[in-house]
């Protein structure tokens, strides 16, 4: 649909088997791109998930180079500057350039827990991640794409938690308001570079972000983590116009257009892709 055919694509957050960024990594590489994915481990605990044949980014690579595309994994926390700047460096390397930023990485919130119980460090964990770790992404691939006289595309991913707050959801809404505002101030920053920056902001989507919490809601109910995982999504299709949760690979559809010459035109947005459950509430 798209012709990402030369472009370097950089996707954190990509070693999950159920993730929005191993499905946003795929859905470039098939519109042509080469990848660099990344997540804070080459290969997943054994302990998530259910899969024992997963090898996080090793199984993304094999993926995208079965496309025909080239892939490299790169390991690094992006909470820390340094392992960012380390990272963008490996890549640049490899690939000479980055032209399409995504910056997936995300990290559950502590749910349940009223602001003002909240424990410092269920506060800084999320803010460090998302908030920081997406500015750090931003910085370095930004400041490489103006160097290079790149015309790129930098697609944040925020959440319908950053429009909207919901009670309990600890430092994982303000990490998501966060974003967007970064969105729009690096926007304005980079436009006149013939940078275009982007956010898209998804609702209730199938993925293993929450995976810890149905492992333990299973153990503690004595079901399957699958069953789990129903229970957990059942109840809030009722509040989704289009009666169900959304998928990853339709979180991808929207970052492809905006990586694409097909959104050239489209500067600091955060677009909803989340079954209409904002008009709804």
């Amino acid at each position: 649909m798209y012709n990402l055919n030369g472009k370097v694509a950089l996707v954190t957050g990509a070693g999950g088997r159920r993730g929005i960024g191993r499905a946003i990594a795929i859905r470039l590489a098939r519109e042509g791109a080469d990848l660099a994915v990344n997540d804070f481990a080459q290969i997943p605990s054994r302990e998530v998930g259910e899969a024992k044949d997963w090898e996080g980014l090793n199984s993304v690579v094999k993926e995208i180079q079965t496309l025909g595309r080239e892939s490299m994994a790169v390991v690094a926390d992006i909470s820390k500057e340094k392992e960012v700047d380390d990272m963008v460096a490996r890549i640049v390397d490899r690939f000479g350039k980055i032209d399409i930023l995504v910056n997936n990485a995300g990290v559950m919130g502590t749910k349940g827990i009223p602001l003002i119980e909240l424990a410092e460090k269920d506060w800084v964990g999320p803010l460090s991640v998302m908030l920081n770790g997406t500015f750090h992404c931003c910085r370095a691939v930004g400041k490489q794409m103006v160097e290079k006289r790149i015309k790129g595309k930098i697609i944040n991913i925020s959440s319908i938690n950053g429009k909207v707050a919901f009670s309990g959801e600890g430092a994982y809404d303000p990490a998501k308001f966060g974003i967007i505002g970064l969105n729009q101030a690096l926007a304005l920053e980079l436009a006149p570079h013939g940078i275009n920056v982007n956010a898209v902001c998804p609702g209730v989507v199938h993925t293993d972000l929450g995976l810890e919490a149905q492992k333990t809601r299973a153990k503690k109910n004595g079901i399957s983590v699958q069953e789990a995982r129903r229970l957990y999504y059942e109840p809030l299709a009722p509040l989704i116009p289009l009666g169900r949760a959304g998928k990853p690979e339709e979180i991808a559809n929207m970052v492809a257009f905006l990586a694409s010459s097909e959104a050239d035109f489209i500067v600091g947005q955060a677009i909803n892709v989340c079954g209409g459950f904002l008009i709804a509430h």
